[in-house]
């Protein structure tokens, strides 16, 4: 069926100084204006030094009937839960003050994959405030606050495989405790090759404990594990390959999709997961039926893909040659996000941000601000479902209308934003950007809150931890942990 045209107006202007944004809803057009605010510096002194604390707290024992689902609170996984919303429990700062630091720099890696210590990946943050995070180099780490008083996060313990790095990847956090993650080896060959590893926390010492590995298949490995309610993880190698696996480390199916970079699988409500891909498409991915024969349960199969090209919208696509990955405006690099209805939300290299339909149509488009690979950004939901808020590498932070996608308002930055907002219970979302500021903006008026001057690019995803402190990184290899002052 084809799309039908509608003409939508806005309700109101939120800046005298806005100018046309293009939004496409089944082939609607429609200029909506944008929000063009001040960049305001915000100036702070960071000192950064480095303090190793060895030893593990006691883990809690298991329930009677153990519980795989992934934990309540924290930030479990990559953009918080499978569905990836975005959305934590806990209430950030809103006057921020540089609580503790942790300098990766300062750590020797044995064999560094890459040069700096530069973190380009994510935190996942445990119960107990514990924030798990890798860098470039290598070496994933477990930090927490100091014993006693201090400016400086503890590392807990560290992890690193021999030739190994992480990528992009942000850990996963399962209920009992134990910490999945992938990496990838040989990354500058034509044999790299992924995989998962399921650790466990240390009783004494800096060296986790490796409960399994599991082979993620060829390529780099740089996208994060999901977690299901049932306590399986997805996740993707390199090449494509999507992998079920069991919380014992056994490999329920697998499916074969596209070439992904740093893309994370999101997972649908009635099982369906949801990759995309650097080939132009976004792969639905059923499971195998329940009652599938033996020879086809270690299967899945894909129930459709959708193709960016097809629906390019008004203008041409900025490219250029790779690097950066998505220069050719081809696929994508961000991860989808799920509404209530099962309507998928993600946005592409090509600038372009798309909610498509649970069986694969076009719902509506939306056009950002052209520029190189687009958006990398994954979308923050409201609390409420109404808005998607999401980053672009031109135009800074969009909020659009989850029903239509037509623009609520657009908080304009200078620089791009490469990480995915994290919004708190009061609806304040939280992002960086590669100028090294990290802005805190009210949901729902797109009222500036906050803007912090961190002195260095951030590509992070900011984490808030169940205290409401903000965990974020930078490409110079420092975590932050910002409080409320």
């Amino acid at each position: 069926m084809p799309p039908r045209h509608r003409q939508h107006r806005s309700s109101h202007s939120l800046n005298p100084l806005s100018t046309a944004i293009l939004n496409i809803r089944n082939n609607r057009t429609t200029a909506r204006p944008h929000t063009t605010a001040v960049l305001g510096p915000r100036l702070g002194g960071l000192a950064l030094l480095l303090f190793i604390a060895t030893g593990c707290a006691p883990r809690s024992l298991p329930d009677a009937a153990p519980n795989l689902a992934p934990l309540p609170i924290g930030r479990p996984m990559y953009q918080m839960d499978a569905q990836h919303t975005g959305r934590s429990p806990s209430i950030g700062p809103r006057q921020p003050i540089l609580l503790r630091a942790f300098n990766t720099s300062q750590v020797e890696v044995p064999d560094p994959v890459f040069g700096t210590a530069d973190i380009q990946s994510s935190a996942a943050v445990g119960p107990d405030g514990t924030a798990y995070i890798g860098l470039h180099s290598g070496t994933l780490f477990a930090l927490r606050d100091p014993a006693g008083a201090g400016n400086q996060l503890a590392a807990r313990w560290s992890f690193h495989p021999s030739g190994g790095s992480s990528w992009h990847s942000t850990p996963a956090i399962a209920r009992d405790g134990t910490v999945y993650v992938g990496f990838s080896t040989n990354n500058a060959t034509p044999d790299a090759q992924g995989t998962l590893y399921a650790l466990q926390a240390p009783s004494a010492g800096i060296d986790p404990i490796v409960l399994w590995s599991v082979d993620l298949g060829p390529g780099r490995q740089t996208s994060s594990p999901t977690l299901g309610p049932d306590g399986t993880i997805y996740a993707m190698g390199g090449e494509g390959r999507l992998s079920a696996i069991a919380p014992d480390g056994t490999i329920k199916w697998t499916a074969q999709t596209g070439p992904v970079l740093k893309s994370t699988p999101a997972l649908a409500r009635d099982g369906t997961v949801f990759v995309p891909s650097m080939n132009g498409k976004l792969y639905a991915v059923a499971p195998p039926a329940a009652n599938a024969p033996a020879a086809a349960a270690s299967q899945a199969s894909i129930k459709w893909t959708f193709r960016f090209a097809e629906y390019p919208g008004s203008g041409s696509t900025v490219v250029s040659h790779s690097p950066p990955a998505g220069a050719d405006g081809i696929g994508s690099g961000a991860s989808p996000t799920i509404g209530p209805d099962g309507t998928i939300y993600v946005g592409a290299n090509n600038s372009n941000f798309y909610a498509i339909t649970p069986d694969g149509r076009l719902d509506w488009m939306f056009q950002a601000e052209r520029e190189i690979a687009g958006i990398w950004s994954t979308a923050a939901l409201s609390a409420d479902n109404s808005t998607l808020y999401f980053g672009a590498n031109r135009g800074g932070l969009y909020a659009v209308n989850r029903v239509d996608g037509t623009l609520k308002w657009q908080y304009s930055i200078v620089g791009s934003i490469y990480s995915s907002p994290a919004l708190d219970a009061t609806d304040t979302l939280y992002t960086g950007s590669t100028v090294g500021h990290i802005f805190a903006i009210d949901g729902l008026s797109g009222r500036l809150i906050f803007d912090y001057d961190a002195h260095a690019p951030i590509w992070t995803a900011p984490a808030i931890r169940p205290d409401g402190s903000l965990v974020v990184a930078d490409r110079e290899g420092r975590v932050l942990l910002l409080g409320e002052g």
